[in-house]
């Protein structure tokens, strides 16, 4: 926690994750540091001053809670809160990090048009505690490729449980699961703990029957063990995980109904908030949550799955990550990783080899490929010759994976997926790697080296827009192939490219730099906005850098320029790679011709709402306007958290994952709703930002 000038405040800083929130203040205080055992909930790092007012640099809603962390008071935008005389906890939401106010007085909760004020009244200190979002691996597993031994690691992958009571279904109740890696013999750490839940899964001694069930496991605190067929055990009571609709499919159906079963438990507990799941959910099945919120794990699954999952999934919320991953022994490490985002892991097949050339292609694929549609443009980001494009970078099995009703899909094994992320275990373990501790400065790099496309260099000033986010932006032009290698071995946050790749490497004034030559380089991640670039994405990706969007094909430059500024708004606005490259590919048919290398759940910035959401105005009449909200689970906001659009004002909470609702507005509210936030908004198949759509002009 560091003072601030120019206005006042205090910056609260997460040196792990690289998170900002700011505290503004009406005079210069000075933060002392205090024990943060001294405070009731959680936190890493605590401090008091003497402020008794505070602003924040945008809307959040808050719970305030006593001395017993029971909430007495829910404080949204929508009105203005007031509790008397005591002792409290204000636990601010959408600030990035567990951010909690104690104080001895009065809570005043005054929401503005772009920012709420809190006053303590009686107060003469406030007392601020700050716990990092982020999560370590308590220890590493080894196992053999043995299925006994397997069944046996993924058995301690519920150690990572903070509780094993429904409040897990909060991202930062669910610890990184522990690491996984191969050996000669098995052994588990002695520090690790797998809870004793009640649940057992069994399955057959295949990879394609372990791997699916590694995020149930974890999420149920499961024993796994090895068996004729597929089943789940809770408190004497069993089901078959290979139903009608196939094991995968049914595995991921459990793990689906029953933290949604679990969000809608938890509200009886702590979290006694109005979630919107909860009422939908209530309306069709007949379950007694206050009973079963003191259950036993093993009894709430018991009870959870005797409900038909088509009574409840209309319910569901849209899950955040699909990954397909090929079932061999060399993937068994991304299994933790997998599990920590709860996704869903499916086991497809090898693609079919093929030598690279058009003709060996699906249908599909060569469409893909296919550039000769150029609209009557004939600039594109490559020097390279028609029959060079035909086949450059198909030095690996093309192929589209199967579609998937997630948010975004990711592929583990050899080969380059169309639509999907392309993930390798060395990149998972990047994440542990990373670490934000050498500045507080979001570090941007943009360089254009033709100036045809100096249109698109503007995005260096589309990055520098968030208020309250310390930025340090980079941008040449022209620049020789030495000069670029210096930028890449540079540390940054992200790397915006706009040129040419060329069969031999990046494009330069005086040459061309190819990436593989690189031994490392700095930057976290990028774009590289040219026509196929995706091996030079990959081998920055091999050098070092987190995650990538890269090209496949070539891209028209008017187009690139296009997508080149809506990526840098998205990622201003706390899209990740992933959630970002998903809605551009909505309504852009040509950004189907990126892709994103690397990690895909790498975020460059945190979104002021929490998760970052989107919307799209789907009917208006004269006076009113329907428009439904589209909330995006970053790793900052997990699948699990609470969120709260702030064009309604009743209070209901929502899951943060995909469509949320559908609100009916006049048409003046939804105007002044657009003019007081930032998010991407579709209307009539355009893609517009929040802040410059006029609802009239639709």
């Amino acid at each position: 926690m560091t003072a601030v000038e120019a206005p006042y405040g205090l910056r609260l800083a997460d040196p792990i994750e690289g998170a900002q929130f700011t505290l503004l203040t009406q005079r210069p205080v000075t933060p002392t540091s205090i024990d943060p055992s001294t405070f009731a909930p959680p936190v890493d790092t605590a401090a008091v001053i003497t402020a008794t007012t505070l602003e924040t640099p945008y809307q959040v809603d808050a719970l305030v809670r006593d001395d017993e962390l029971s909430i007495v008071a829910e404080c949204t935008s929508s009105e203005r809160t007031a509790v008397g005389p005591g002792e409290y906890y204000v636990e601010l939401s959408s600030a990035k990090m567990k951010l909690y106010l104690y104080v001895e007085g009065e809570v005043v909760f005054e929401p503005g048009t772009d920012q709420v004020r809190l006053s303590f009244p009686g107060a003469s200190e406030l007392r601020v505690g700050v716990r990092s979002l982020h999560e370590q691996p308590a220890a590493t597993i080894t196992t053999t490729d043995d299925p006994e031994a397997l069944a046996t690691a993924l058995s301690q992958l519920g150690s990572a449980l903070k509780t094993t009571s429904c409040e897990r279904s909060f991202p930062t109740l669910r610890g990184h699961p522990p690491l996984i890696e191969r050996g000669s013999e098995l052994s588990v750490p002695t520090a690790l703990s797998a809870p004793e839940t009640g649940v057992t899964i069994e399955v057959p001694p295949r990879l394609d029957a372990l791997l699916p069930v590694t995020s149930l496991a974890y999420y149920l605190g499961a024993t796994v063990e090895i068996g004729s067929r597929p089943t789940l055990h809770a408190a004497g009571w069993s089901r078959p995980l290979d139903g009608g609709e196939g094991f995968e499919t049914t595995v991921a159906r459990v793990l689906k109904q029953v933290f949604l079963l679990d969000c809608v438990t938890r509200t009886e507990g702590m979290y006694d908030v109005p979630l919107y799941e909860r009422d939908r959910v209530e309306a069709a099945v007949d379950l007694d949550f206050p009973a079963l919120y003191d259950q036993p794990l093993a009894e709430q699954v018991r009870q959870y799955l005797q409900v038909p999952y088509e009574a409840i999934a209309e319910a569901v919320p849209t899950w955040k990550l699909t990954a397909d991953v090929v079932p061999e022994s060399s993937a068994l490490p991304v299994l933790p990783f997998l599990a920590d985002e709860l996704a869903i892991v499916r086991c497809p097949d090898d693609p079919t080899i093929t030598d690279g050339t058009e003709a060996d292609l699906s249908p599909k694929v060569t469409s893909f490929f296919d550039t000769s549609d150029r609209g009557g443009e004939a600039f594109v980001r490559s020097t390279a010759t028609r029959s060079e494009t035909a086949t450059r970078g198909l030095d690996q099995t093309v192929f589209t994976p199967e579609p998937a009703d997630s948010i975004e899909q990711t592929y583990v094994g050899d080969g380059i997926p169309l639509g999907a992320s392309k993930m390798s275990v060395e990149e998972y373990d990047r994440r542990l790697e990373f670490d934000a501790s050498s500045g507080e400065r979001t570090r941007i790099l943009v360089v254009c080296n033709d100036p045809q496309m100096s249109d698109e260099n503007v995005v260096g000033d589309i990055y520098g827009t968030r208020e309250w986010i310390e930025f340090d932006i980079t941008t040449r032009e022209q620049v020789t192939t030495d000069e670029l290698a210096t930028l890449l071995t540079t540390d940054a946050d992200f790397f915006h490219y706009i040129g040419h790749v060329d069969p031999d490497g990046i494009r330069c004034t005086d040459g061309h730099l190819d990436a593989e030559t690189l031994e490392s380089v700095g930057v976290n991640a990028f774009l590289l906005n040219a026509c196929q670039s995706y091996s030079q994405g990959r081998a920055l990706i091999d050098a070092g850098a987190i995650g990538g969007i890269v090209t496949l094909t070539d891209v028209l430059n008017k187009t690139a320029t296009e997508i080149g500024r809506t990526v840098a708004r998205l990622l201003n606005q706390g899209f990740s790679l992933l959630s970002m490259l998903g809605l551009l590919k909505k309504r852009n048919r040509l950004a189907q011709r990126y892709m994103v290398v690397g990690d895909g759940n790498e975020t460059l910035l945190e979104s002021e709402s929490g998760a970052p959401y989107s919307a799209e105005i789907v009917h208006k009449g004269d006076s009113v306007a329907e428009i439904s909200m589209t909330s995006y689970p970053t790793k900052y906001y997990q699948i699990g958290s609470l969120s709260r659009p702030h064009i309604t004002d009743n209070g209901v909470m929502y899951l943060n994952s995909g469509e949320l609702d559908t609100f009916t507005e006049s048409t003046a509210d939804l105007q002044e709703f657009l003019e007081n936030h930032q998010f991407p908004v579709v209307a009539n198949d355009a893609l517009y930002w929040s802040e410059e759509l006029q609802v009239d002009e639709l």
